[in-house]
């Protein structure tokens, strides 16, 4: 299956503005979100940039982001599967005034 993966600011000065990437049939949101943060950890080492608040995960939970799938949040993030052609996009938290 191909899924389509639309960064964040917070993490396209590593990987670019978005991705395509090839996943089992029947893969879960939570291997699709290991293989994402995979590539950045990679990305922000062969940078020299440090990635702890840019992957997607922290330990088995959300990094301070949201995830939409095909514009919908998913209730069970991890267990959420996935289908041909759905579009993830990412959004990070901030605050300002």
């Amino acid at each position: 299956m191909k899924i389509k993966v639309n960064y964040d600011f917070t993490q396209q000065e590593l990987v670019g503005d978005s991705d395509v990437f090839e996943v089992a049939d029947a893969a879960k949101l939570g291997d699709l979100l290991r293989l994402i943060d995979a590539r950045i950890m990679e990305a922000g080492k062969n940078k020299g940039i440090e990635t702890t608040y840019k992957t997607t995960l922290a330990g088995d939970q959300l990094n301070a982001c949201m995830v939409f799938i095909n514009t919908c949040a998913p209730e069970n993030i991890m267990e959420h599967e996935l289908h041909d052609g759905d579009n993830v996009e990412f959004v990070y938290g901030f605050c300002g005034g």
